[in-house]
């Protein structure tokens, strides 16, 4: 009978693709996409970022965001992604699985959004992800932290005045004495975000703050080979 009932829900609401929003082959993903998507995958080595990001003891990335990997953030951002956010974390789950175990973290925390984003999108990605992430594991997830705040997007200011833009943006509002913790967000270009909620966490008394982020924005270009320089 349940095999019935999942014919029929596939049928009246067919899998969307992850990325582009066409009818998904499998894992919401559609052939084309599922090809571009690997094209933008971080190698095991380099997942560890070597980027300098103040208070974060270590920065972890699984894609790239460009091609795929950045349509993959977008299409989640401004539609909702429930219906694929689970497969989203599925094919990062090892990389997941390898931060948590690296550094024992035993809090995860997804960058919290001013109250005012969510009048127009409605949800929350970096704490929709931190959250099934927090189930998956058995993680507790950490819900004292508030972005005070309201702030210029990050995206839409030149990278010398996105530090600015945060001061005071966020407030801690329980003890993190003796806390590892892993923040979770959908992309870092200058890691400024992370740098300011590390702050907070560590001043709060966290021992060690780390950071894992879905795709990282380097603002790399590709040579004439195609390869990543």
């Amino acid at each position: 009978m349940s095999d019935i009932k999942q014919f029929l829900k596939e049928l009246v609401f067919p899998s969307r693709c992850k990325c582009c929003g066409h009818l998904a082959d499998s894992d919401n993903l559609c052939t084309d996409c599922a090809e571009k998507l690997a094209e933008e995958r971080i190698p095991p080595l380099k997942r560890k970022l070597d980027k300098k990001t103040d208070f974060v003891d270590g920065l972890y990335a699984s894609y790239y965001y460009s091609g795929a990997g950045e349509a993959v953030i977008k299409y989640a951002k401004f539609r909702n992604p429930a219906p694929y956010l689970n497969s989203l974390l599925a094919d990062i789950s090892i990389d997941i699985s390898a931060v948590l175990l690296e550094n024992n973290i035993d809090t995860v925390l997804g960058v919290p959004c001013h109250k005012s984003k969510l009048y127009t999108q409605e949800f929350d990605l970096p704490r929709e992800m931190a959250q099934r992430i927090s189930d998956r594991f058995d993680i507790p997830l950490c819900t004292g932290v508030i972005k005070s705040k309201k702030t210029a997007r990050q995206h839409d200011l030149p990278l010398h005045e996105r530090k600015v833009n945060l001061i005071n943006a966020y407030d801690v509002t329980e003890d993190m004495t003796g806390r590892n913790i892993l923040i979770i967000d959908d992309v870092t270009t200058s890691g400024n975000t992370l740098s300011a909620l590390a702050t907070e966490l560590k001043l709060a008394g966290a021992e060690k703050v780390y950071a894992w982020v879905y795709t990282y924005n380097t603002y790399e270009r590709k040579n004439e080979n195609g390869n990543r320089k």
